[in-house]
């Protein structure tokens, strides 16, 4: 691999790992509220251009109650995807329009955005007291 493929390369993994994210976090959010075909949930979910996913996030699951509360793993997961899809809206707009140097300002867009998405994904979760 040339020098100038390596350069894209780690944009190129966080896309991947930012599908990943989104499916994970879908399928196990759909199991929280009981869908009977989660998996299905997570593949379509994982399609850009994301009709499903903004389908799902929005519509879906506003209608439905929670049956468990969200696992750690989930609240990686979603930090994970939150911080994929804002990152790469960020980097469109502060990055010139050039798809090559999106692909180099996304990770760093991402990395920087991915503590700040844990914590606003966190600060609605409060653990149960277990006081009577």
């Amino acid at each position: 691999m040339d020098p100038a493929g390596l350069v894209v390369l780690p944009g190129l993994l966080l896309f991947f790992a930012v599908l990943i994210a989104v499916g994970t976090w879908v399928a196990l959010d759909a199991r929280a509220h009981d869908s009977s075909h989660p998996i299905l949930w997570a593949v379509f979910a994982s399609i850009p251009p994301g009709v499903i996913l903004l389908y799902y996030a929005f519509w879906w699951r506003r209608h439905r109650d929670r049956t468990r509360p969200r696992s750690r793993r989930e609240r990686y997961a979603a930090a994970v995807a939150v911080a994929g899809l804002g990152g790469f809206v960020i980097a469109s707009l502060v990055a010139p329009p050039d798809p090559l140097t999106q692909l180099l300002v996304w990770p760093i867009v991402f990395a920087g955005s991915l503590p700040v998405a844990y914590w606003l994904l966190g600060r609605g979760h409060r653990p149960e007291s277990h006081t009577a």
